[in-house]
């Protein structure tokens, strides 16, 4: 059971409920994922089983993709659809505008978080601030890529469907909120979907009334470590937690520990020539 999961988050579903019922369905201890999804927000969640949420911390991934529609005119705190309106106005403009004012984006590699996020400030989440206890910091981010799907002209509220790669850190509705005051008014989010994770897709992800045992992945696939092969008496040692150094290797990184065939643990260098167990199994 120790292993990683590709889900495909639904809708009106925390990215910690979701892990819940992933528990209760194979009945195990510990599940955890990487990279949160709003409630209303769909698709690629990569959730750890069991011991492999010990490994979780090392799902540093630079790259995510989305699929987002965006609905012009209109604002919200959150800068989505899932708060309550706090404008509504009338927009018009041409498709020209819109490609000229998504490649003004394109070059920019900074952006202020929303409000209404999961960033932390002082070990607290942002979220959990009023509006003048904190002034918000711009962060390093980038659009890698993107693609305008479609664009609806209306009289009122025009939208537009928009595919973007983007770093680490970028968020979506800051995206739709600049996009609208660039364009002359405002602007939020009112679909968001994320279709891939570095290389990871969401085609290979399942929904959660669809998977099984058979999907997990186990965490050598997954990570595809460096091993170390040990005779029974280091074996014995990374059993019980004890540091290795340059006598037992100079790998560097993550590398798994076996010996006879058999997983024995996962370390880390701490230091340069030191390694601790990350995982035993």
């Amino acid at each position: 059971m120790d292993g990683f999961l590709l889900l495909d988050k639904d809708k009106k579903m925390t990215s910690f409920s979701l892990c819940n019922k992933i528990k209760y369905k194979f009945g195990i201890s510990k599940s955890g994922h990487s990279g949160t999804l709003d409630p209303n927000a769909t698709g690629l969640m990569i959730v750890a089983l069991d011991k492999a949420t010990k490994l979780l911390k090392l799902l540093n991934y630079d790259t995510k993709e989305y699929i987002t529609e965006i609905v012009f005119g209109l604002d919200s705190i959150s800068y989505d659809i899932d708060s309550m309106i706090t404008n509504d106005i009338k927009m018009s403009f041409s498709l020209d505008d819109l490609k000229e004012k998504m490649e003004i984006l394109k070059s920019k590699d900074k952006q202020l978080p929303p409000m209404i996020s999961a960033i932390k400030v002082n070990g607290r989440k942002l979220m959990k601030y009023d509006k003048d206890e904190v002034t918000l910091k711009e962060r390093d981010v980038k659009i890698l890529d993107y693609e305008l799907i479609d664009f609806i002209p209306d009289d009122t509220h025009p939208k537009a469907i928009i595919r973007l790669k983007v770093s680490k850190g970028f968020y979506i509705r800051s995206y739709a909120h600049d996009l609208g005051i660039l364009l002359g008014g405002c602007a939020i989010v009112k679909e968001l979907r994320r279709i891939s994770i570095e290389n990871l897709s969401i085609d290979n992800a399942k929904k959660l009334d669809d998977v099984s045992l058979n999907d997990i992945i186990p965490i050598q696939k997954f990570f595809n470590f460096n091993v170390l092969e040990v005779d029974k008496y280091r074996a014995h040692l990374a059993q019980n937690g004890v540091t290795f150094d340059k006598r037992q290797t100079t790998m560097k990184g993550c590398f798994l520990v076996k010996c006879e065939g058999k997983d024995i643990a996962i370390y880390e260098e701490t230091e340069e020539n030191i390694y601790k167990p990350l995982l035993i199994f």
